[in-house]
């Protein structure tokens, strides 16, 4: 069971890395992985290994999300679309 955890806990962390859309062609930074990571491992494992599933898990979860990754998750959006003003998955 251990060695099953530890495989799925490296898929997640491999998925997480471009969890967040950043700049065509380029990966989650590792902040970004760090705030989101246990929030995806929680609400979204389900949807591991699948990024734009995990994603999608967050933004729906957005209240039950920790902080860092709500505004991991904010920044994003607001790199994606920059004339969204603000937070797109607010309270």
């Amino acid at each position: 069971m251990p060695l099953i955890r530890a495989v799925t806990l490296a898929a997640a962390a491999g998925a997480i890395v471009s969890l967040v859309p950043v700049e065509a062609g380029a990966q989650g930074t590792e902040r970004q992985r760090l705030a989101c990571m246990t929030d995806a491992m929680t609400l979204c494992s389900r949807d591991v290994p699948d990024t734009r599933r995990i994603e999608r898990c967050l933004r729906r979860n957005y209240d039950r999300i920790s902080a860092p990754c709500q505004g991991e998750l904010d920044a994003a959006s607001a790199t994606a679309n920059p004339d969204a003003g603000g937070p797109r998955y607010g309270r």
